[in-house]
């Protein structure tokens, strides 16, 4: 309704918008019945009905109110009408002044247009929508009144107000809450009447229309913790827990047969069923201050509402098993399964929820659809994830531990690393070369070693058996591993330009010493990959690759530098490497890495124009000549500044046009082949402790962090992110906190939930059913969250 939400001045519920008592079937004769060609007049009130009203005033004993809004349009059908050839007028609403509960006037939207016209039948029937907009006339006798609409997984509240609450229940009565204020273009309604002509006056007969909601509504509530402490809320999620294919968003029609008293809508889902359907998402994101929403102490409470397509015995729709999730900023999801008795469709539901509980590790794969496709994720990433002074660093760019990264949420981490070894006679006499050493893991310079990749792979492993045994299966870690130039074993002169000299530095690098690292890589990744407690995957990632797919394993991403890089390497007939039987393949993705931002300098050329880089898996090829299906489309840039790899500007050019490529991309591509990583870290060359910033590496993780928290709230397009790596990527209150690595995490792990990303459907092989965790079945308002 327009500016519908200024007038919310209590809690938001959608439901039923209705007029008094139908004049159904009035049995009374007109003294001067109304004749064939006269217009049709209308008018409409609230209903009396308390728990299916949509809600726009505050809440009191007998329920909330509903007030119309000047400028309403609802949409009247009647297949035995005169007039118009298509039986579908647009009308629009004049509330009465002193009460806005009922409608002053009804008009047609077009004063100049013929409205809806008796016709030559007796009984009419009356078919109205709200809002106009989601409406078409269906033809058929069993399809009367039909509205298309559509429910979206996320239902961005359009405001936040605080004000006192009142219910029945006297534990929260009267308490301080901030309610979301739902976007009421989700207010779908209908009324219905049938009509006799004969019974209704010529010139003054009105025909009531009383209105009904038409979706479910939940009305949910959430305590602050007991013990008075604060906890912000990021958002709450509201999941159909018995099956990956269960619809409660998206596209439906819903028709409306019977009239009056035995008006019955039934609902049946159109459209996409390869998204993800059957989760809604509220997020706690207020636009105007900028911040998630804080419970403060045992007095306060945050209401949202929830508006889910119904289901009911006439539907195609059938009862689902609901599972709300509150998800904090430091902590885990907090769930609660409601019984699949307790919420009646087409009408409000008040769900009390037990008080939040503050903490607990955040498995936020293993909450997700298991059958999403892993390139339409979005993944928060730690930038240089060991430059930190626990491992000596000089940069710090982490302040946090692996460890604590992958605890806070993290689940892609870029490694540098460099070749302990040599070849046998430098490629003098490529048919005799051959390759030994390890591979390291640097913090700065090839020379630095912080641990070994074995070492590496190992304890990020670890991780993951602790999610094993907590029964979060869906857990996966990707590692992105570069090339850092020289190491004592290659004797070379090579050397990585660190900060204020950026990029990885050639003239000056000894003979095939990236030759010997990238062949050292694979057959280091194939050692570790044979064992199973290492948990590399090793089957083929494709675009039909699922969350469920990778569940428990790690992920390795390989850039390669140069075409030079590959010369002992893709060609397995005309080299030696360890010995004739050494596998010439590697459970590694592999990508060129050219300049900062593509592989032409300061410029999107080639990626624009061809999707991305080429991503092959097992074996590298060189660009130019691969034909693999992935797409890898990145924008990196870490030195910025003057003379740098780019300005200040182009920097954030680079993250906004990336992530509006994502957007573009899954409008006009839905073959989800696509690779994104976007890099909001970095330092500033030429701006170091300015206004109390910090180091540069500090204050551009205040501008890019922050830029990426407000691009990413206010965006409502479907689409996935990909990798999203920035520094200092934790939660702790004395490092990410200090830079919005938080909020800027939260929101990346939230765009998971906020969307119809797509996903495999039972159709492409396997049961595309999976079900989540749902071990509460009691009903009613909870007095704890499921274990």
């Amino acid at each position: 309704m327009k500016s519908r939400y200024l007038l919310l001045a209590g809690i938001a519920v959608m439901a039923c918008l209705a007029g008094c008592s139908d004049n159904s079937l009035d049995n009374g004769m007109a003294k001067n019945p109304v004749q064939e060609g006269e217009e049709i007049l209308f008018g409409s009130s609230l209903s009396d009905e308390v728990e299916s009203r949509t809600v726009y005033g505050d809440r009191d004993e007998n329920g909330v109110a509903v007030h119309w809004v000047d400028g309403d349009e609802i949409a009247i059908f009647c297949k035995e009408t005169s007039q118009p050839a298509n039986h579908l007028v647009n009308y629009k609403i004049k509330p009465n002044a002193g009460d806005p509960s009922k409608a002053s006037e009804v008009m047609k939207v077009d004063p100049n247009a013929a409205g809806l016209q008796w016709g030559k039948d007796e009984l009419h029937h009356f078919y109205a929508f709200y809002p106009a907009s989601a409406v078409h006339g269906a033809e058929s006798d069993d399809q009367q009144g039909t509205i298309t609409a559509s429910i979206p997984v996320n239902q961005q509240p359009a405001g936040w107000r605080t004000g006192p609450i009142v219910s029945q229940d006297e534990s929260v009565n009267g308490h301080t809450t901030t309610f979301a204020l739902p976007n009421m273009d989700y207010a779908y309604m209908y009324a219905s009447n049938a009509v006799d002509r004969n019974t209704v006056e010529s010139g003054s007969g009105t025909i009531w229309l009383q209105f009904h909601n038409l979706v479910t509504v939940l009305d949910i509530t959430i305590p602050a913790p007991k013990d008075g402490s604060d906890v912000i809320v990021t958002d709450v999620t509201v999941r159909a827990v018995d099956g990956s294919n269960t619809v409660l968003t998206g596209d439906f029609n819903c028709y409306i047969r019977g009239a009056g008293e035995t008006t019955t809508p039934a609902c049946e889902p159109v459209g996409d069923m390869g998204q993800v359907r059957n989760v809604v998402n509220i997020p706690c994101f207020d636009q105007k201050t900028g911040k998630f929403i804080t419970l403060g102490d045992d007095e306060d409470f945050l209401n949202v509402k929830a508006y889910i397509i119904p289901d009911n015995v006439n539907d195609a729709i059938q009862p689902r098993t609901l599972q709300i999730s509150v998800s904090t900023l430091n902590g885990g999801e907090k769930k609660r399964t409601l019984h699949q008795a307790s919420i009646v469709p087409h009408k409000v539901n008040r769900v009390l929820l037990p008080a939040v509980v503050p903490g607990g590790t955040n498995y936020w794969m293993s909450d997700l659809d298991p059958n999403i496709y892993v390139s339409e994720l979005s993944i928060p990433g730690s930038k240089f994830s060991v430059l930190s002074s626990a491992y000596n660093a000089s940069n710090i760019y982490q302040n946090a531990t692996i460890e604590q990264q992958f605890q806070d949420g993290i689940r892609a981490f870029i490694f540098q690393t460099s070749a302990k070894g040599s070849n046998t006679d430098g490629g003098l006499t490529p048919l005799k070369n051959t390759f030994s050493g390890d591979i390291k893991v640097v913090s700065e310079g090839a020379d630095k070693e912080v641990m070994s990749l074995e070492d590496a792979v190992k304890e990020i492993a670890s991780y993951l058996d602790k999610c094993e045994q907590a029964q979060k299966m869906n857990e996966f870690a990707f590692l992105m591993l570069t090339y850092a130039t020289g190491g004592s074993s290659d004797n070379g002169t090579g050397y990585w330009g660190g900060l204020g000299n950026p990029g990885w530095h050639w003239d000056r690098e000894p003979r095939n010493a990236e030759q010997t690292w990238i062949n050292l890589l694979r057959d280091k990744v194939n050692e570790l990959a044979a064992e199973p407690k290492n948990r590399i995957y090793t089957g083929e990632i494709t675009p039909n690759t699922t969350i469920e797919d990778l569940g428990g394993h790690i992920i390795i991403k390989v850039n390669y530098n140069s075409e030079k890089m590959l010369n002992y390497y893709t060609d397995p007939k005309s080299f030696v490497y360890n010995g004739p039987d050494v596998k010439t393949s590697a459970p590694m993705m592999f990508t060129y890495w050219g300049f900062a931002t593509g592989p032409v300098k300061g410029e999107w050329t080639y990626q624009d124009e061809n999707g991305g880089m080429p991503m092959d898996w097992g074996v590298p090829v060189w660009y130019a000549n691969s034909t693999a299906q992935l797409k890898w489309y990145y924008q990196e840039v870490t030195s910025v500044g003057t003379d740098q790899e780019a300005t200040k500007q182009q920097k954030e050019d680079g993250i906004k046009h990336l992530f509006q490529e994502s957007v573009d991309l899954y409008k006009n591509d839905n073959s989800h082949k696509t690779w994104f990583m976007n890099d909001l870290g970095g330092y500033y060359s030429d701006n170091g402790n300015i206004n109390g910033r910090g180091t540069g590496i500090e204050a551009l993780a205040i501008d890019m962090n922050n830029l990426g928290v407000q691009e990413l709230q206010k965006r409502t397009e479907n689409a996935g992110l990909g990798l999203i790596f920035m520094n200092f990527a934790d939660k702790q209150t004395t490092s990410g906190a200090k830079y919005k690595s938080d909020y800027l995490i939260q929101t990346i792990i939230m765009n998971n939930r906020k969307f119809q990303l797509r996903k495999k459907a039972s159709s492409e092989g396997g049961e595309g059913t999976k079900s989540y965790d749902a071990s509460y079945n009691n009903g009613g308002n909870a007095i704890g969250w499921d274990k």
